[in-house]
């Protein structure tokens, strides 16, 4: 390690040399880097925490100018600051920043502490104490970004944020109101400017508030602007009394004048319309309902056209090319039969989804009740399902609890419930996964839940589950068909059974969907 140089043409005193065996011992062991300069920016001594610091050994640094590792566009400032304080030979130290080149290629924030020792005769030199401030200016600067947004955000919005200390004297607003704060703060008469009819009610809630008994209020109130026409406010208040960065009563004011005004003219038209026009109303709202269901209709009848257009006439399209095939090919004429089995398959399971809802909600689908043994239903869904587990190799677990399996309750609709949401859960289980079938027996009720380890519904899609037609995100993982309709046909059949359905959410667990029946259906 390179020595700190001074003059030794003549003997040091005894109390000299201590002092630079101390300095020596001191900048040495330091965690910022200390280095001597001499007034032409070459460095005669860098300390050994420079290699912590900024990566370098000493010896790389030394008897060199460093600017051309200060970033170019700090350089000059740098070099202005640098030879400033040579030339001023001042005394006083002082304090700059920069970006120096790490060795590593990346760009540090160093904090230069430079005091002019050029006239010490231990020292004569620039001493320059670098520390990396790289994390402070990072923090700053998000700090700054964060303030700027604040501010951008107060600025812009119609309503003022206001603090009030305890006594009710204004502190902040976000902007001007209807007095100038100094008007405000003027008398000794909280909240003078507020309607006196209103004024004992919002004094109040705001001591609840000071005080703690609740810890916010929201307040309608009266008041009057500097021209004295009255504008109704509307502020909610909340204490932030030991909140460091507000320290007072965060008040929300907005004026609702507009507000109340249309308020006061709709009770008003409401009142001549209903003394005078009742009968009118009805009919109209009678018109509107009718017009409500008429869209709904209309509606649903589009998403019908589409599905009818697209899901039947793919198959439609593939039943045509398979026929053409084995007349052009009789040779592989048991290759395209299977193939034509499977699009009659896919039209006819739409085209009893479609008889399904239509009868369901036509009340036309009747209930028989009686026992039904409710593992061998879920026994023979799964074995329904038996050939696409295999393709996709994947196995199902049934875990029943015990005891009696016997429900009373309708065999058909029960077994259609399951079929849906196996159905679903081969469908968006991933080659070779597993699919669970846990059953939960209470009192009077069974809970069955059916799990899968697909991609899982995104939570911001769960409320188009169960409706009609609707599309998810999440798609079938071997290409299957989906024609929205197996969900919502299994919460009608759930509800005729005097159960409920629903899907619980598990972050990377997959779906799971479950319903409750009673034990014995009345």
């Amino acid at each position: 390690m390179p020595a700190i140089s001074y003059d030794t043409s003549m003997p040091l005193d005894p109390a000299l040399q201590s002092q630079l065996t101390n300095f020596r011992a001191l900048i040495e062991h330091s965690s910022d880097v200390i280095i001597i300069s001499d007034k032409d920016g070459i460095e005669r001594y860098i300390s050994p925490s420079v290699v912590r610091v900024l990566g370098y050994e000493p010896e790389e640094l030394l008897l060199r100018s460093q600017y051309v590792l200060h970033h170019p566009d700090d350089r000059d400032r740098v070099r202005r600051t640098f030879f400033d304080f040579v030339r001023s030979e001042s005394a006083t130290p002082i304090i700059f920043s920069f970006r120096f080149l790490h060795k590593n290629g990346t760009w540090r924030w160093i904090e230069a502490t430079a005091s002019n020792q050029l006239q010490n005769p231990l020292i004569q030199g620039i001493i320059l104490n670098f520390r990396d401030i790289t994390e402070r200016k990072e923090l700053e600067a998000q700090i700054e970004r964060t303030a700027e947004r604040f501010h951008a955000m107060i600025a812009n919005i119609a309503d003022y944020i206001q603090i009030y200390d305890k006594n009710g004297k204004m502190l902040f607003t976000s902007k001007p109101t209807m007095y100038p704060i100094e008007v405000i703060n003027q008398s000794d008469e909280m909240f003078w400017w507020i309607h006196p009819d209103d004024r004992p009610r919002v004094i109040d809630a705001f001591r609840k508030v000071v005080f703690g008994e609740v810890p916010d209020a929201k307040e309608e109130y009266r008041t009057f602007d500097a021209n004295g026409v009255m504008r109704y406010v509307e502020t909610y208040a909340s204490n932030q009394f030991d909140n460091e960065a507000v320290g007072g009563l965060l008040a929300n004011m907005r004026d609702i004048t507009e507000r109340k005004q249309f308020e006061e003219a709709l009770r008003q038209a409401k009142e001549k319309a209903e003394s005078d026009a009742r009968e009118i109303e009805r009919s109209n709202l009678e018109i509107r309902l009718k017009n409500r269901e008429l869209k709904k209709l209309n509606d649903e009848k589009n998403e019908l056209m589409q599905i009818v257009t697209h899901d039947l006439k793919n198959p439609l399209y593939n039943l045509q090319h398979e026929a053409r095939s084995i007349l052009e090919n009789p040779e592989e004429a048991v290759q395209h039969t299977e193939q034509v089995l499977r699009c009659a398959d896919k039209m006819l399971s739409l085209i009893t989804n479609f008889l399904s809802i239509h009868s369901i909600e036509s009340g036309k689908m009747l209930m028989h009740v009686g026992p039904v043994d409710l593992l061998e239903q879920i026994n023979r869904v799964v074995q329904l399902y038996k050939e696409p587990l295999r393709q996709k190799q994947l196995s199902v677990t049934i875990n029943w609890p015990g005891g009696p399996s016997e429900i009373r309750t309708d065999e058909n609709a029960v077994s259609q419930v399951l079929d849906n949401l196996v159905s679903n859960a081969i469908k968006y289980s991933p080659v070779g996964q597993g699919i669970r079938i846990d059953v939960t027996r209470g009192d009077e009720s069974m809970i069955i839940r059916v799990q899968d380890e697909g991609a899982g519904i995104p939570l911001e899609e769960a409320d188009k589950l169960f409706r009609k037609f609707s599309r998810l995100s999440t798609r079938p993982t071997a290409g299957e068909s989906s024609n929205g309709l197996g969900l919502a046909i299994a919460k009608k059949l759930v509800h005729l059974l005097q159960g409920d359905i629903w899907y619980e959410n598990h972050t990377g667990k997959g779906a799971t969907f479950a319903f409750e029946l009673p034990v014995n259906l009345t």
